[in-house]
């Protein structure tokens, strides 16, 4: 009796650092792993590479697609060149061994000769993995060590130096002045200096033409990158570093950990304090900004796609097309014509509709079963589509597998099993391809909205809001103990009973209705996991200038 072929998928990842290093290049791993698989005998059906990625990554496009494939069984082993190709964190290595053991698929390293699917294998499997995290801890505290040390000799550290310098790279290793750029700094502290702001000097530079360094398309100067050149230490001679940032600028207080580097000057010191005197000038002169933006960041322009911004007009809020700015379309390109919304009566307007379906039981029980008969027809639909595709991809994985067999057995000859193979190869890409253009965020996108609607079915029946507050909170009180619809989805909801426990913000709930807005001339839509009415425009336009808005209809 002739044993069933092994069916292999091999696995190759290197990081962006490591593409020049001898011996983990990806044409090497490649070479090495289908020797290795042809001298075990054992059958490729797949290879599956990640290019420019880090060993800690687990969002991995071709790691996120082998282990779903190892779920579709369309192989028995994944055999990979070094344990540290897969991963080089202990926990993710044992997350991905777990999931494949789940799905009866073993792991096969070929550097370290450790399977699996043996008790042994699996013990040396996690020592190893414990081995490569640690060296991964310890190149990082090395790299650390050796950066730190450099920002004490006063060499500049890693990444692009800022706008009006150059990086000395062949002899001091500092920072020096590129000085076409720094006629550019100058100016900026000079114009602001005297009293333009910080959107004037950015036009100024755009109209122009003198770009920043490494301009993106249709993008020049704007306001936050003139702020950025102003109050950056730097062009005063004093470059902080070893400071985490999540943006560009320093943060208000500088921690103990940051090193100050001493830097050539750009502007001298006292130009550079009486931009930063101003600075704290304007600051007192803007008016408090305590007023509660309800739909910040969920209003999308309907013509020209830019999200709204907030603003103030004569004391009066609005929220505003990002399209209608000049540094927006400095490339040429025309402005938006969006007129600018009211906020309190379009805030309003949609909250209005909002409370009306969360506080009326009937149109909400109504609202969810339309809600969910929808869902549950987009993930028949999706299922109708995603489960022929899986069902062929696993039958050719056997039809592969049987033909292994046939070959072995001298029933086929070597070219018409390779005629039949590229046969096979070729179907198999092209359902590959129609599968991710199946979007998988799509089913998750489903159970988010599953377990919105599990929120509302097991809960807001209960309650009834009543905003009490100036800054926008709603107070929860409980008529009676009902649930609305509790026989739609037939779900227990334990994990959601604690989220309305403490008093909620009208922001959270249109978050939780997934409420989003998309302006046009004459109407607001709003969109959210139930329909809901749109509005007109002609109440909302901040254009009538009449003093204030006539009241909602």
């Amino acid at each position: 009796m002739v044993d069933k072929p092994v069916r292999v998928a091999i696995y190759a990842r290197v990081s962006t650092q490591e593409q020049a290093v001898e011996g983990t290049s990806l044409d090497y791993q490649a070479d090495q792993l289908s020797a290795y698989c042809q001298a075990q005998g054992w059958t490729i059906t797949g290879k599956y590479v990640d290019p420019g990625y880090s060993g800690k990554d687990d969002e991995r496009p071709a790691l996120k697609q082998i282990l779903t494939d190892a779920k579709s069984r369309l192989f028995d082993k994944i055999v990979i060149y070094k344990l540290d190709r897969l991963a080089r964190k202990l926990r993710l290595l044992l997350d991905i061994e777990e999931k494949l053991k789940e799905h009866g698929v073993s792991l096969h390293s070929v550097r370290e000769t450790l399977d699996t699917s043996t008790a042994i294998g699996r013990t040396v499997f996690q020592m190893l993995g414990l081995v490569s995290e640690w060296e991964r801890e310890t190149i990082i505290e090395r790299t650390k060590a050796g950066r730190l040390q450099r920002y004490k000799e006063g060499c500049w550290g890693p990444g692009s130096p800022p706008f009006g310098y150059d990086y000395d790279r062949d002899k001091t290793k500092k920072l020096i002045i590129n000085e076409d750029e720094a006629r550019v700094i100058r100016r900026i502290y000079d114009e602001y200096s005297k009293g333009k702001s910080m959107t004037q000097v950015a036009n100024m530079l755009n109209e122009e033409k003198i770009p920043p360094r490494n301009p993106k398309k249709g993008k020049g100067w704007r306001n936050t990158s003139i702020r950025d050149v102003l109050f950056n230490p730097v062009y005063k001679g004093t470059q902080i570093v070893n400071i985490y940032q999540k943006h560009s600028r320093l943060p208000e207080e500088i921690p103990e950990s940051a090193i100050k580097i001493e830097v050539p000057p750009i502007v001298d010191k006292a130009l550079w304090n009486i931009a930063q005197e101003r600075r704290k000038n304007n600051k007192h002169l803007q008016p408090p900004r305590s007023e509660h933006w309800l739909l910040q960041g969920l209003i999308t322009c309907g013509l020209c796609g830019y999200t709204f911004s907030t603003g103030f007009t004569h004391n009066r809020r609005e929220y505003g097309c990002r399209g209608r700015l000049k540094y927006t379309h400095i490339d040429g390109s025309p402005r938006c014509t969006s007129p600018r919304l009211d906020a309190e009566w379009l805030e309003q307007e949609i909250w209005q509709r909002i409370e009306g379906i969360i506080n009326d039981p009937n149109k909400l029980d109504k609202l969810l079963k339309e809600t969910v008969d929808s869902l549950k027809n987009r993930e028949a639909d999706l299922n109708a589509r995603i489960k022929p595709i899986d069902d062929r991809l696993a039958e050719i994985a056997s039809q592969k597998t049987r033909l292994a067999e046939e070959w072995v057995q001298s029933s086929i000859s070597s070219t018409r099993l390779q005629e039949i193979k590229r046969d096979l190869d070729q179907e198999e890409a092209r359902l590959r391809s129609i599968r991710t253009e199946i979007d998988p965020a799509q089913l998750e996108e489903l159970e988010q909205i599953r377990g919105l609607l599990r929120f509302w079915n097991g809960q807001l029946g209960a309650l009834s809001w009543n905003t009490e507050t100036e800054d926008g909170r709603m107070v929860r009180t409980i008529d009676k103990p009902h649930k609305i619809a509790s026989t739609i989805i037939g779900f227990e909801d334990k994990e959601l009973t604690s989220i309305l426990s403490f008093p909620a913000t009208k922001r959270e709930v249109l978050d939780l209705l997934q409420v989003r807005v998309i302006a046009f001339i004459d109407r607001v839509e709003v969109k959210a996991i139930f329909p809901i009415k749109p509005i007109d425009c002609q109440l909302l336009r901040s254009d009538c200038r009449s003093g204030r808005c006539p009241p909602s209809r």
